[in-house]
């Protein structure tokens, strides 16, 4: 048994003993399997959130923008791989379906919870919709190396489902990018959330939303946040327009032609509406770890 001694952000830190096995490092948490979303106080929900600081001053473009921070509501369930996650029955996240038994999400997300309900099949999260179907998880995976060398890194982790999930019109697995997959400079990719929807707003959204993004060079990245945030294992969207990720869309899957290729890990410090990029976990980089984990 070993001690991680973790950084203070936005949730209380605590030490978590950590079981080494001779491969690889499992970070289990575990869970009750009881249901809590039932009498869930949405309006007092707040999103998570991840910030790196720009290393750039200059003024950036935010003309031309509808954005997922107040941008377009999506056609209902049109996004069947999407998860509502509500961590320790206080703040909120989003994950993507990835196998009939894990969701994957942001590492910043998962770090020291108590438990994670999971909200399949959903459009409006505040009711319980006939199409949703609800959970509390049983165990999470973090991935070993998450905030070495600080939080922005490895930001990524696993939530089992306590019992295979049934798929249907409603609720569907989403490929992954694979592991030799390239970068998809350029590409569009959409990114869908129920995250906050504009900097001032202090609830996340009710209804799934969406937004097309452009997917950009990293080293375009680099030149916003530096060398020491924006690594080969992360990939960034363009903000140009003031479009991106916001409070609350963290863990959430940026898919390009029905293939998630990221998930959701950091925004600006300067706001949502900054036209800074938005900063995932690059999900071909992690294609190995995950195929390791899910298959155990």
């Amino acid at each position: 048994m070993c001690q991680l001694r973790c950084i203070s952000y936005s949730t209380r830190c605590i030490a978590v003993n950590m079981h080494i096995s001779s491969i690889f490092l499992l970070v289990f948490v575990g869970c009750s399997l009881a249901l809590r979303t039932s009498n869930v106080s949405w309006d007092a929900i707040k999103g998570k959130n991840l910030h790196a600081d720009p290393i750039s001053n200059s003024t950036v473009d935010k003309q031309n923008g509808g954005r997922i921070i107040g941008g377009n509501e999506v056609v209902p369930n049109s996004r069947p791989y999407q998860v509502a996650l509500l961590i320790d029955g206080r703040s909120f996240c989003t994950g993507s379906l990835i196998s009939s038994t894990f969701v994957v999400t942001a590492a910043h997300c998962t770090y020291n919870c108590s438990y994670v309900d999971l909200i399949f099949g959903a459009h409006n999260i505040n009711i319980q919709e006939a199409t949703q179907v609800r959970v509390t998880s049983s165990n999470i995976i973090v991935h070993p190396d998450f905030m070495r060398p600080d939080r922005r890194s490895n930001d990524i982790s696993l939530i089992r489902i306590p019992s295979p999930i049934v798929s249907n019109s409603y609720i569907r697995i989403v490929d992954m990018a694979r592991a030799e997959d390239g970068f998809y400079v350029g590409s569009t990719a959409v990114l869908s959330g129920w995250g906050t929807t504009s900097d001032t707003s202090s609830s996340i959204s009710s209804e799934l939303r969406e937004v097309y993004l452009t997917v950009m060079d990293n080293t375009d990245c680099v030149n916003v946040y530096g060398p020491g945030i924006v690594k080969s294992s992360n990939i960034c969207t363009s903000g140009r327009g003031a479009v991106g990720g916001c409070n609350g869309d963290s863990g959430g899957p940026l898919v390009v032609d029905n293939v998630q290729i990221g998930v959701t890990s950091f925004i600006s410090s300067r706001g949502c509406e900054s036209g800074d990029p938005t900063g995932y976990a690059r999900i071909s980089h992690y294609r190995a770890w995950i195929d390791r984990n899910i298959n155990l």
